[in-house]
């Protein structure tokens, strides 16, 4: 770990190539700098190997570092089908839109009391398109030729991953 301002290292752990192996030793440096020197770093600087969704979660939500990491993304599809980057996402409806203008949501019923997020043990958020929608629509081959309705799951630390993804578009 290297301190970019004055370019000295100011901790080092050997690990495995193995992208899990290398995030863990980062967050471990982090800890023993934080711990031995009282100084949290305000921003991490690495390659993709640090840009998972849990490190980039871990570093923004519990550490509040700033993440100068490119993201661990899926490649685009090429099988014709959209892939979940042609879906967008609305933060104030907690929702996706579909390249058709429909409406993916975690839950179809409305209730009086709102529900938790239907995330899994794995850490994704499962958003599905009405079966309704899906099959009135002439978009259906390119969305889910196979399935009733299309879904898209999104991680639980997707707002760290957005600011990554913002700080890879400015010139820091």
């Amino acid at each position: 770990m290297v301190e970019l301002d004055i370019a000295v290292i100011v901790d080092a752990e050997p690990s495995v190539l193995i992208r899990t192996a290398g995030a863990f030793a980062a967050r471990r440096m982090i800890d023993r700098i934080t711990d031995r020197c009282a100084v949290t770093p305000d921003k991490l600087v690495g390659n993709t190997g640090y840009g998972s969704a849990e490190m980039l979660g871990w570093l923004v939500e519990e550490r509040g570092i700033a993440p100068h990491i490119p993201i661990c993304a899926r490649p685009k599809r090429t099988d014709g089908t959209f892939s979940r980057e042609d879906f967008v996402y609305d933060p104030a409806t907690d929702s996706y839109a579909c390249p058709g203008s429909k409406e993916l949501r975690t839950y179809r019923r409305n209730v009086s009391e709102p529900r938790r997020p239907n995330g899994g043990n794995d850490g994704f958020i499962r958003y599905r398109a009405s079966k309704h929608d899906c099959d009135a629509c002439p978009l259906k081959p390119q969305y889910c030729p196979g399935d009733p309705g299309r879904r898209v799951m999104r991680s639980a630390h997707e707002a760290a991953r957005d600011i990554a993804r913002d700080i890879r578009k400015t010139d820091a």
